[in-house]
């Protein structure tokens, strides 16, 4: 698995790194061309390729929902337990909680388990969407969005509507031209390399945030970086890849998710932690500098967790 599936991955996110490192090219054009048209053409032509029921996308909602909650409670507990503050707590727990289920997980599940895999990665990412908008916004705010603002954001996720549209179609048996869906399919082809690419930027990125940090030259809204902060940010990384993996293999038992599915939901939710933390954190300045660290020793870490959950599920 490990030079079928996560080095061919990892090649692109080192491609997209030099890209961003020697070629100044600025990451927000490929963020939005991603977000808003290569993600939801992919997810829309996966669900009309492939008939998924309508309950069986709440149930999904519901898992993702109880893992980020529990994830999210192990964090909480432990920086208890270390006598942290509220905002570095709410830190830890940002790195805690959210899967990269989009840029890193698609890729990974499409060459895991074809045509399928990407289908309920799909569903994921969009439950997944949901709770980042929802209780990452909270958590990094501290509180301080209030519901309304937080169903708002939710409603600028277009992959949401993706999947709306997609089952609504196929429901009325009103899919678009076969001309028109090979346009769809070629745009969602896109997104799997385009996202890998971004995903290096991002990682380039935060690896110079961090030698910035480390010499004193970060902006005024940042935090020095610290060997505690260092630690915290490990934490987090740890809770990420360990905890997600033990709650998701117990939670595909309780919801009876069996075959592709619930091995799509493993993967994903072993996953390292999802950049949109760092962003959050940074807005809402609850403490970045350790999300970051978690950002970067997940993802670097799970160049060996992401093989060995997918040999241990006999993908």
């Amino acid at each position: 698995m490990l030079t079928e599936v996560i080095l061919p991955i990892f090649f692109i996110v080192f491609l997209g790194a030099v890209l961003r490192r020697l070629g100044g090219v600025d990451e927000k054009v490929f963020s939005r061309t991603q977000l808003y048209i290569l993600s939801p053409a992919l997810i829309f032509a996966a669900l009309t390729r492939n008939s998924t029921e309508l309950s069986l996308l709440l149930e999904a909602l519901l898992f993702i929902a109880i893992l980020s909650v529990t994830l999210f409670s192990v964090a909480q507990g432990a920086g208890f337990l270390l006598r942290e503050d509220r905002v570095t707590r709410n830190a830890v727990s940002l790195a805690s909680m959210f899967s990269n289920s989009g840029f890193y997980g698609i890729p990974v599940c499409m060459l895991a388990f074809g045509d399928q895999g990407v289908v309920y990665a799909a569903i994921f990412v969009a439950g997944s969407s949901t709770m980042q908008s929802t209780l990452g916004i909270y958590t990094a705010s501290a509180g301080r969005k209030t519901p309304g603002q937080a169903f708002r954001t939710i409603l600028r996720v277009p992959m949401l509507y993706s999947i709306v549209l997609a089952k609504l179609l196929l429901y009325l048996n009103a899919l678009p031209p076969e001309s028109f869906m090979k346009m769809i399919n070629l745009l969602g082809n896109s997104a799997i390399p385009l996202g890998l690419l971004l995903l290096g930027m991002q990682l380039e990125g935060i690896i110079s945030q961090l030698l910035r940090s480390r010499n004193k030259i970060v902006p005024e809204r940042e935090t020095k970086m610290d060997g505690r902060a260092a630690a915290l940010g490990g934490m987090g990384a740890l809770i990420k890849l360990a905890g997600g993996f033990a709650a998701a293999l117990i939670l595909v038992r309780i919801f009876g998710f069996s075959g592709v599915m619930g091995k799509v939901f493993v993967v994903e939710a072993a996953m390292p932690t999802a950049v949109n933390a760092v962003v959050f954190a940074t807005e809402f300045d609850c403490r970045p500098e350790i999300v970051t660290v978690g950002i970067l020793i997940s993802t670097l870490a799970s160049i060996f967790t992401i093989t060995m959950v997918l040999g241990y599920l006999g993908a």
